[in-house]
This record gives structure tokens, sequence and C-alpha cells, in this order.
């Protein structure tokens, strides 16, 4: 949980809100930086075949104490901001559509920054698969600027989740896999 509160505690700090967004804002933004920053604790969550409201409803408290304990500004600034306008319960939508976190090991062999970030990956069965970065990855800031430099033929570990998406060059909707985490062994 702390692990996490840090990562989100840095994507609210990234989201750049005021005490004067609106609730619905306020609400958005955890909500994306708890998917983008701990997807697996989110799958592990749906797939707990527990309450889902419930366990959610739990998960948010929890990490909110953590938050407040690390002292996160982010956090603070729009709790306090929540706690004014009187609505301080952040919950996850019921019809969360996960997506199934997988992961992988390999060799980075190609990085090819174009529309986004592409960085081909052959795992340790010999296949070369290819995965796209264009959401905030933790730890990615220490590669990011210089990926190639910083990850061509280093061994890494990775997680991800396959994604359709419509690509107008094509024509067609097709699978991406996005990264979720990544790790330089």
């Amino acid at each position: 949980m702390h692990a996490t509160a840090i990562a989100v505690c840095d994507c609210l700090t990234k989201a750049n809100l005021s005490e004067d967004s609106p609730q619905d804002k306020i609400q958005q933004a955890f909500l994306n930086c708890l998917f983008t920053s701990a997807p697996g604790l989110v799958n592990k969550i749906a797939g707990s075949g527990e309450d889902y409201v419930t366990a959610s409803q739990e998960l948010g408290t929890n990490l909110m104490m953590e938050m407040m304990k690390n002292g996160c500004p982010a956090f603070m600034k729009l709790a306090t901001a929540m706690a004014n306008g009187g609505d301080m319960q952040l919950t996850m939508p019921s019809q969360v559509q996960t997506a199934t976190v997988q992961s992988m090991d390999g060799t980075v062999i190609k990085v090819e920054e174009r529309d986004f970030t592409y960085i081909t990956i052959k795992n340790t069965a010999g296949r070369e698969l290819i995965f796209i970065y264009y959401s905030y990855v933790p730890g990615s800031d220490d590669w990011i600027k210089d990926a190639t430099t910083k990850l061509k033929n280093k061994n890494v570990s990775l997680s991800y989740t396959e994604t359709e998406v419509y690509q107008p060059k094509y024509k067609q909707f097709m699978n991406v896999k996005e990264i979720k985490t990544l790790t330089i062994k």
C-alpha cells in the first residue's frame, strides 16, 4: 500500500489540480491515478470475488489514510477541497472495465519515438513483441527522456495490458500492448 500511495501521490502532483477544481474532476483524477499507478491492485480487487463496491471503498480508504500518513501535499490539498465541498467519498465506478495485466521478461532490441514511444522486446522464447508507452509508468522518469540509450540491449521485466484502439493509418481496430510497469534488471 505504501508504494501505491507514493505512485498515486506522484500522479496527483502531476495532475496539477487546485482547490477550486470541481469535485467530479478531483474524483476522476484520483481514479485515473489509481488505475495508471496501481493496475495490478485494481485488477486484484476486481477479480477477488468480493463485493466490488465494498472492496473498492476499503481500498480507497486505506489508500487515502496511507497518503495522509505520508503527508502527500497534492492529496492533502485535494482532501481539504473535497472536505470543504462536503463530499469526501471517493468511489470507483460500478462498471469498471478491467484489462488483464500480463507480465514478461526480455531484452529491449528497439526503441522508436513516433507519435508515442514504441519498445520492441525479445522475450525468453525468442519472440519479438512491440509495446507502447503512452501513459505514465512509475519509475519511467529515469529512462524516458533518453529511452533509446537507457533501454536498448537491456534486460527488462514489464507488465502490460492489451487494449483495442482504432488506428486511422490502417483504418481498423487493432490491439496494442500498453506498458504499465517497466523495470531494468
